[in-house]
């Protein structure tokens, strides 16, 4: 794990690795621990390969996660941002979630909103009206209707009730003070001023 060693660096832009000692404290032969300390981070990216990645790393993901940490908003403007992990090579991460805005629906779902809308989930932040009108966001509560794998009784009720009060602006405020973040630059309006 390459490290950068400029102690006049941000954390920001270490990234997400430290080492104990610090890097500007280190000297040849010495010995140090290389790790990620306790960081809340927020997933921007999950990307699947197959076959898997050629990277010029052994061994070659099949999958890639990408994370941004805390107070950092994405910004889709940017060719690359945040922090790549693969979960399954053998360096030891343990991942806990915090917060998952629309953690009672999967992408693809099809829903129908207050209004009798048709939308398609695709994310958090990536609703499609089938109608292609204003606005982007759904009027809770929403009536799943169907969902990749299978619709049953019990989802559409779970979505129902998870829906019956708030809105996707209240998802949004929720997942920006956890993230301390804005969500990505589609959703519309942004939360929290530009830092």
């Amino acid at each position: 794990m390459a490290i950068h060693g400029d102690a006049g660096q941000g954390d920001q832009a270490r990234g997400l690795f430290r080492t104990d000692p610090a890097p500007h404290r280190l000297t040849i032969g010495g010995m140090c621990r290389v790790g990620i300390p306790p960081t809340l981070v927020h997933v921007i990216d999950v990307a699947h390969y197959s076959p898997p990645q050629e990277t010029g790393r052994l061994p070659r993901p099949g999958r890639l996660v990408v994370v941004l940490p805390v107070g950092l908003s994405f910004d889709s403007c940017l060719e690359e941002q945040g922090e790549s992990f693969d979960p399954d090579d053998d360096i030891p991460l343990a991942f806990d979630l915090t917060f998952r805005p629309y953690a009672f629906l999967e992408p693809g779902d099809e829903v129908a909103d207050k209004a009798g809308r048709a939308w398609r989930f695709d994310g958090p932040w990536d609703w499609h009206p089938f109608d292609g009108a204003e606005p982007h966001e759904p009027a809770w509560p929403l009536s799943l209707l169907t969902r990749v794998n299978a619709t049953t009784a019990e989802v559409q009720i779970t979505v129902a009730d998870a829906t019956n009060s708030g809105s996707h602006q209240e998802e949004c405020a929720r997942w920006s003070a956890v993230a301390r973040a804005n969500p990505p630059s589609y959703a519309r309006p942004p939360l929290l001023p530009p830092s």
